[in-house]
């Protein structure tokens, strides 16, 4: 009999929880997910890990878990003493949120500085790992399912320019830093102190990287081989900010410089709209995609343009980046190539082993049906 057979443990993780779990569908299955402010709202890896799940023939569910900061402590705790829990991933802005809470970080998601994935062994110790790095530089380096060669060829002696130094620019930065050999790795920021500390740790790795500010993308893109967008600029979707105020990225492009400029809720959607704050939104926008366009045609065609966020599929940024003749890759990848590393080398590793697929072909296989599940 399983000792899971209870719904106790469940009703635990559900009191953390600003979501309803479906005990109905988890029944007596075998439990991961991903935790976040939202990530029922928005999160592919629901479709991406049950895919799996499905076509591997597992008795298993993966399950979206929304939950306040305030909460991740006794959220742990309950999937610490849960048995039918594999693990969870961990989504913006938890990733550092959960470290003090764990048994054990491994070496690059401390290097990092956050963890995306968590692992419960059966006697309920649960350790930190991060597969954003590795699956941003697999998405890269890696022919992707319906494509014959990589989207970059080698990043060894390339010059590479990372836009943003928030959580997520570290994992690029660190995953690109083992690999650029004497290329050089330039990172912009908005705040020049975040961007300069960034590289100050790359280079304690013996690697060349410097920090600039957005004023200084004008003389280094056009030398760049590869450009990463890990900020916000570009992200679909608004955010409330109470009293009717609302407030966009997406029609930023993280290429040039922008003021984001929040806006009353019910004007957002005129196009005549006689509001102030909607002319100075409407000028800081184009002041800023047309700053971006015009760079982009400074950059050689062989320069690749790359952007973490993958709602909307195609940000201002890649649009530019199109239109300008190079060739652009959406954040789809790296989601896929992430959840491929934390299913097949931490989550889900035991498991694979006990159906004999741990082997490369079986790992090309997940990562095709993820992509098909997308």
């Amino acid at each position: 009999m399983l000792r899971w057979s209870s719904m106790d443990d469940l009703d635990r993780i559900q009191a953390c929880l600003s979501n309803r779990l479906d005990q109905g569908a988890i029944g007596k299955r075998r439990t991961a997910g991903v935790i976040g402010t939202a990530p029922s709202q928005y999160s592919k890896s629901p479709a991406l890990w049950n895919g799996a799940f499905r076509h591997l023939g597992m008795d298993a569910i993966y399950v979206p878990m929304d939950v306040e900061v305030r909460r991740v402590q006794e959220l742990l705790a309950a999937l610490r003493r849960s048995e039918r829990m594999l693990g969870v991933n961990v989504t913006v802005p938890h990733k550092l949120a959960v470290m003090p809470y764990l048994d054990s970080i491994d070496a690059l998601a401390k290097r990092i500085g956050a963890v995306n994935t968590i692992v419960r062994s059966p006697d309920g110790r649960l350790s930190g790992h991060n597969t954003d790095s590795g699956g941003f530089i697999n998405s890269i380096l890696e022919a992707q399912p319906g494509s014959r060669a990589s989207f970059v060829p080698a990043l060894e002696n390339r010059t590479v320019l990372l836009l943003g130094a928030g959580g997520s620019a570290r994992a690029v930065a660190f995953g690109v830093a083992e690999r650029l050999g004497h290329g050089r790795l330039i990172v912009c920021n908005r705040t020049l102190s975040h961007a300069q500390e960034l590289a100050a740790e790359i280079r304690k790795l013996d690697r060349d990287a410097q920090a600039i500010d957005e004023a200084g993308l004008r003389q280094w893109a056009p030398q760049a081989d590869v450009i990463i967008n890990s900020t916000t600029k570009g992200q679909g979707g608004f955010q409330r900010l109470g009293n009717g105020i609302v407030q966009t990225t997406e029609p930023y492009s993280s290429l040039a410089c922008a003021a984001v400029i929040a806006v009353p809720e019910l004007e957002y959607s005129k196009t005549d709209s006689a509001d102030p704050s909607m002319q100075r939104f409407a000028a800081e926008v184009a002041a800023n995609q047309r700053a971006s366009l015009e760079l982009a045609q400074q950059i050689p065609a062989e320069a690749r343009f790359y952007d973490l966020i993958y709602h909307p599929e195609e940000t201002i940024f890649l649009r530019h980046g199109r239109l300008t003749g190079h060739a652009t890759m959406n954040g789809k990848t790296m989601i896929i190539g992430q959840a491929v590393l934390a299913f097949c080398d931490h989550i889900c590793k035991t498991q694979l082993v006990e159906l004999a697929k741990s082997d490369s072909a079986s790992r090309a296989q997940i990562t095709q049906w993820m992509n098909e599940c997308w």
